[in-house]
């Protein structure tokens, strides 16, 4: 017998309920958020945070990409995993686009839970500094390396330093900050703004989306309000200014949302410095040389990215910037969504092997571990020793 009050109701009656009470309040929120943008997109295009960008036609370039990934199996408590980088390098001249050139690294071991997700992260940056630096010391003239992970490390990566659990994680970050320190004091020299002829390297990511939009809410009719964008952009403080009477709409909506909204087809946001405060980015000495970077969105169908470059003004200015993201642009003519420029996307091809590779291998360190053949190997040496 049912307790007197209780109410007998379906999942599906529920949910039926729940969508007349909400549906009127969610749909007025995204209008409201849809007027807001309408309003704040012109106003951040006559005020240059928003610019139009020209590709170049025909394109002719030499551009390696280096994607990362990695992939995990669980075993014995733990995880089996195999992480690695791919460089695939294409020769475009004139619109026709070639191949020329392939390299990898791979990394196989066992790790823990703990950090786990920022242990291998870490790892694939260090493998893509790898490549980055063979493919330097090649030889052969390239002018773009795309990288599809940050160039340097945010304080949040950063391991707790007292905590022994922490042992391997605290190897895996002092390790990769070895690897790009020693990469940008070997060749910063030859690099792009600093060698004028030589290649730029960048990575290309989707994230941050906050930044621009953290900027607009700053009064940019101030020095202190316009610090954080590069002098060239030539933002007019004026026009920005007005953006602040919008305040409220900016803060109400989201920042991927805003994001879509402010940005159209082939056009880039105005340059940001990512960290004023370099105490912020590791490694310290290489994030001394700065770290600049800008979102845009190369097509109708294409999703935005973030662009990170290391200098700063005047090394750095807006005219090169916007050269750069023409060449990206053209670089992101197809892929959807999760487009990235075309070397990347064909070395991400390359990675899709990884998870089945790892399920391989996992399967032979099974058999090896219930045959006991590893321990046998180890025993006949240690039989011959004697």
């Amino acid at each position: 017998m049912s307790s007197l009050g209780t109410t007998n109701r379906s999942l599906a009656q529920t949910l039926a309920v729940q969508t007349q009470l909400h549906m009127p309040g969610t749909v007025g929120r995204l209008l409201q958020q849809i007027r807001d943008l309408e309003q704040l997109a012109p106003l951040f295009v006559s005020a240059g945070l928003v610019k139009p960008i020209e590709r170049p036609n025909p394109l002719n370039i030499k551009v390696a990409g280096i994607a990362t990934r990695s992939a995990t199996q669980k075993t014995l408590g733990g995880f089996l995993y195999a992480s690695a980088a791919v460089s695939l390098e294409l020769t475009i001249k004139d619109n026709a686009v070639a191949t020329s050139g392939q390299n990898s690294t791979t990394e196989l071991d066992d790790i823990d839970f703990v950090n786990q997700s920022k242990r291998l992260a870490l790892i694939q940056i260090k493998q893509a500094y790898q490549l980055a630096e063979q493919r330097l010391l090649n030889g052969e003239p390239v002018n773009l390396i795309l990288l599809d992970c940050p160039l340097f490390l945010g304080r949040d990566m950063a391991p707790l330093k007292d905590a022994p659990e922490h042992t391997e994680y605290r190897k895996t970050y002092d390790d990769t900050l070895a690897v790009i320190d020693q990469f940008w004091l070997t060749h910063k020299e030859n690099l792009y703004p600093w060698n004028k002829e030589g290649p730029i390297l960048a990575g290309i990511a989707s994230e941050k989306f906050g930044a621009i939009l953290y900027i607009a809410k700053q009064d940019l009719r101030t020095p202190d309000g316009l610090s954080q964008l590069l002098a060239s952009e030539d933002i007019d403080q004026q026009a920005a200014g007005n953006i602040l009477s919008h305040l409220k709409g900016l803060s109400s909506i989201g920042e991927q949302r805003f994001i879509n909204g402010i940005l159209s087809s082939f056009t880039r946001t105005a340059a940001f410095r990512i960290a004023e405060n370099q105490d912020r980015m590791e490694p310290k000495q290489a994030a001394e040389n700065g770290l600049v970077g800008f979102h845009f969105k190369g097509g109708n169908s294409t999703g935005i990215r973030l662009v990170q470059l290391a200098g700063d003004e005047p090394d750095w200015d807006s005219q090169a910037l916007d050269v750069l993201c023409g060449q990206l642009m053209c670089l992101m003519a197809v892929g959807g969504q999760r487009a990235y420029p075309l070397p990347i996307q064909l070395a991400q091809q390359e990675l899709k092997q990884l998870d089945q590779f790892v399920k391989f291998y996992k399967s032979n360190i099974q058999s090896a571990l219930k045959s006991r053949e590893v321990e046998d190997v180890w025993l006949s040496d240690l039989d011959g020793e004697l």
